[in-house]
């Protein structure tokens, strides 16, 4: 797993931006629908007894798939970093947009829980089975594409540990409004001062078991918590809880894995010796081996993660190939 970095704002090709635009516009209306039939159900379908049913519109999010399959993800599951074809991809949602599953701390799979404001006792909760991230349906920062492998029964599904799960919370809206607008949290309609919040704020909030491969800065980048080693091995980083869940949920550790990890190193073996012959001293930034590490860095190859950290002297090797500053 490695961090690929992503932000519509980079956008520069008047194509990709009037896709991208016109892409965001029919998420947002298709969020908003799907946010007022919840805040409906809980405020009438809820005292009647009826289920909170989502009907979702996935076209939205397999059209992202598609797009990021293309121009962010290189045709890559976002989780193993095995190549994806055909079929065998799936619009990941990483905080699953309908039912919650967590771990009860004893092994066995029971439904997550979240309190939700009591539409008929003002200032009152109720306990509920969770609804889903359903106002992150179609949020680009919720969504990956990912193998059937990782998002499978046996792998994540809708599975998603958290030491809370949150549907809406209650924030200031000063707070709220000093956020730059694509971080600002969702307003309620029915209920002032209650918002459900960003991917980022949730993190913060919920403390995710899960890493998340999509724009994870510092302490979330999945290689502060996994590692691997000669022969496609992988292990958690100073025993990093979030490593060991990652690893596990995912099934990581899986033989056939572990083989293509190790093919994937051995490649990298071969392109980064056959560039360094061509190293010249003089010209650090343009060798073709500081072009080859920059492209494992951005994700662009199969298995890249295990790639980089394989070498001995690769992390040697990167400071070399960096530029020099500027003389003060």
């Amino acid at each position: 797993m490695i961090s690929i970095s992503f932000q519509p704002s980079s956008l520069r090709d008047p194509g990709l931006v009037d896709w991208w635009t016109s892409w965001q516009r029919r998420a947002e209306q298709a969020t908003e629908k799907i946010v007022d039939a919840f805040e409906h159900w809980l405020d009438f379908g809820k005292p009647a007894g009826e289920p909170c049913l989502h009907k979702f519109n996935s076209d939205i999010w397999t059209e992202l798939r598609d797009w990021y399959m293309k121009h962010v993800f290189y045709k890559k599951c976002a989780y193993c970093e095995r190549l994806i074809s055909g079929y065998y991809g799936d619009a990941e949602h990483y905080r699953p947009k309908g039912a919650v599953t967590c771990s009860n701390g004893t092994g066995d799979l029971v439904r997550a829980t979240s309190r939700l404001p009591d539409a008929h006792r003002p200032g009152k909760f109720v306990t509920v089975d969770h609804p889903g991230y359903l106002w992150l349906a179609y949020d680009w920062r919720n969504l990956m594409p990912s193998c059937v492998y990782c998002n499978s029964g046996q792998g994540k599904n809708d599975r998603f540990d958290a030491k809370k799960h949150l549907v809406m919370v209650r924030l200031k809206p000063a707070a709220v409004n000093a956020l730059p607008i694509h971080e600002r949290s969702r307003p309620s309609k029915r209920w002032p001062g209650y918002y459900y919040p960003t991917p980022a704020t949730l993190d913060s909030l919920e403390e995710p078991a899960l890493l998340c491969p999509l724009n994870a800065p510092g302490k979330s980048n999945p290689r502060a918590h996994i590692r691997f080693g000669v022969r496609g091995i992988v292990a958690p980083v100073d025993k990093s809880e979030r490593g060991r869940a990652s690893i596990e949920l995912l099934r990581l550790r899986e033989e056939e894995l572990r083989q293509d990890r190790q093919q994937a190193q051995e490649d990298f073996a071969d392109r980064f010796y056959d560039a360094m012959r061509k190293f010249d001293v003089e010209r650090p930034q343009e060798a073709a081996a500081a072009k080859l590490i920059d492209k494992y860095v951005q994700g662009q190859y199969p298995f890249s993660a295990a790639a980089l950290d394989y070498h001995p002297i690769l992390a040697k090797a990167q400071m070399a190939l960096m530029p020099m500053p500027p003389n003060p």
